[in-house]
Parts: structure tokens; C-alpha cells; sequence
């Protein structure tokens, strides 16, 4: 058998880029119900973390939406997209967390809702991290007086820092070939962006831009703006893989058993050979 101790680091990874690994087709359903640390089917502690986690991202979405929906304009920002998104993400699998909990047997492998739990925690995750670099590296600059604000700490540190901790937490594998997917949903904004630009919208300053280096009057900025979060989206996805190898690395250094040591070792003290009877001496 090979010794996967042995094997490269790196091997891990390249077996990742194959057409196989676009498939979202897992056999073990219960993967994506359980924590890769828990014990048995059932675990009241996770179920109680996954409702905590919802209810966290809920008070923080619905909150937001009251005190500054502004007429709708809350919908335009890219932050409120993945703020919803961990919502969305994090409430559907309490779902599916309390529905195992219930019934172990209710999920076949290939349930078409386990696929869109895996797409949408992918997305979620590799969208948080890219609006928290964004955010604080580009727009914090222009109004340090917004970094203090709860809001903006929730959306723009929060999430990351959440759903960071739920990559190590999940016992799902992570597929670096379902970049499509984080790349769908930031595209599909940046299409958003262009046609509110040629639809009049504004921001609620009165701005003919949602974010200023998203500014379609400067098409040159715009267009790279999109370009340096495709790279940033790139990036992101292999870090979320990098977290899932880190978290397999980790749990198989704490819970693997101890292998038996097979009994074909050498005895210390090996037992004296007889040697052959000597011929008897002719005397002459």
C-alpha cells in the first residue's frame, strides 16, 4: 500500500485540477450535516452552533435593512450582498443540520440540496474574504470614520472572521473547481454595477456610482476594478482549499488511532543455530 506520508505536499493540490472535481456529487450526505470533530450521528452542541451562527448573521442583515434601507439602496452594495449571502448560508445549514439531527436517513447522496448548500457556503466564504480585503484596503482609507462602526465591523470583519472559523468546523471537502461559482456571483455584480450605472441609479450621496473605484464614467478604473477581484477571487479560492487541507491535517493529528505495529519484526534475541554434526575424526 502507498505510504501517503510520503507523498508531496503539493500532490493534494494537483489532484484538484481535473474534471471530476467540477462534479458536486458527494456519497457521504451526512458530511455536510455533521462537524468534522463531532462524535456520533447526532450532536446537540453543533445544532446549537449552527442556529447561534444564523441568528447572529440574521440580527445583523435585519438590523442593517432597517436603519439604512434607504428607499431600497440597500440592495446595491456589494457588502449587503454577502452579508445576505452569510445569512442565506449559514440559516440554511442550521436547516439541514436540524433536519439530520431528526433524521439521519432523510439525505441521499446527490440531494440537489446538499449541492446548493456546497455551492453557497464556497461562494459565501470566498465572497466575505474578498469584501473584507476590498473594503479595508480601498474604501476604509477614504472614510476612516467608519471603521469603528458596529455595522461595518460586522460586515467587513465578522463575516470573514465567522466564516473562517466554520471552514474548520464543517466536515465537507472544499473543491477548488467550484471557483465557477464565487466567480458567477461576482461577476453578476459587476453586470449589476454597469447597468444601474445606465440606468440613472445612484448612490444615496446622489452619486452616479455605487463604490468609486467601481465608477463606470471612468470605465478604465471600473474594468480593473473587476480584473483585481477576479485575481482576488483566484487567490481566495485556493486559501478556502488550503483551510480544508489545514483542517484534514489537523484532525488527523489529533483523533487518528494509533496503527498496530505488524508482528513481522525481527526477534531481539534470535535463537542460537544448531550446527551440523561434525564427521567423526579417522584415526590411523
Amino acid at each position: 500500500m502507498r505510504d501517503k506520508s510520503q507523498e508531496p505536499c503539493c500532490l493534494p493540490l494537483k489532484e484538484e485540477f481535473q474534471r471530476s472535481k467540477f462534479s458536486l456529487h458527494h456519497e457521504d450526505p451526512s458530511a455536510f450535516c455533521r462537524s468534522q470533530w463531532q462524535k456520533g450521528d447526532r450532536s446537540f452542541i453543533w445544532l446549537l452552533y449552527r442556529w447561534l451562527l444564523a441568528a447572529f448573521f440574521a440580527a445583523g442583515v435585519i438590523g442593517s435593512m432597517i436603519e439604512t434601507f434607504n428607499g431600497g439602496r440597500w440592495f446595491i452594495y456589494l457588502t449587503d450582498w454577502g452579508f445576505s449571502l452569510c445569512f442565506y448560508c449559514c440559516t440554511y445549514g442550521a436547516v439541514i443540520a436540524t433536519i439530520y439531527f431528526i433524521k439521519p436517513s432523510y439525505f441521499a447522496p446527490g440531494s440537489w440540496a446538499l449541492k446548493i448548500y456546497w455551492i453557497s457556503h464556497y461562494t459565501t466564504v470566498v465572497l466575505a474574504m474578498m469584501i473584507t480585503l476590498v473594503f479595508w484596503a480601498a474604501l476604509y482609507p477614504s472614510m476612516p470614520g467608519m471603521g469603528a462602526d458596529l455595522y461595518n465591523l460586522w460586515a467587513h470583519a465578522f463575516n470573514s472572521i465567522c466564516l473562517i472559523f466554520d471552514c474548520f468546523m464543517v466536515a465537507f471537502p472544499t473543491r477548488i473547481m467550484h471557483f465557477v461559482y464565487p466567480f458567477i456571483a461576482g461577476i453578476t455584480y459587476g453586470i449589476f454595477s454597469l447597468i444601474y450605472f445606465w440606468t440613472g441609479g445612484v448612490d444615496p450621496m446622489g452619486n452616479r456610482f455605487i463604490y468609486f473605484i467601481l465608477d463606470w464614467e471612468r470605465p478604465g478604473l471600473a474594468i480593473g476594478t473587476v480584473c483585481g477581484c477576479i485575481v482576488l477571487v483566484s487567490c481566495f479560492c485556493i486559501l478556502v482549499f488550503g483551510f480544508y487541507r489545514l483542517r484534514i491535517s489537523i484532525y488527523e493529528s489529533c483523533c487518528k488511532k494509533p496503527e498496530e505495529i505488524p508482528a513481522t519484526t525481527t526477534p531481539a534475541n534470535p535463537p542460537d543455530t544448531i550446527a551440523p554434526p561434525k564427521e567423526p575424526r579417522q584415526v590411523v
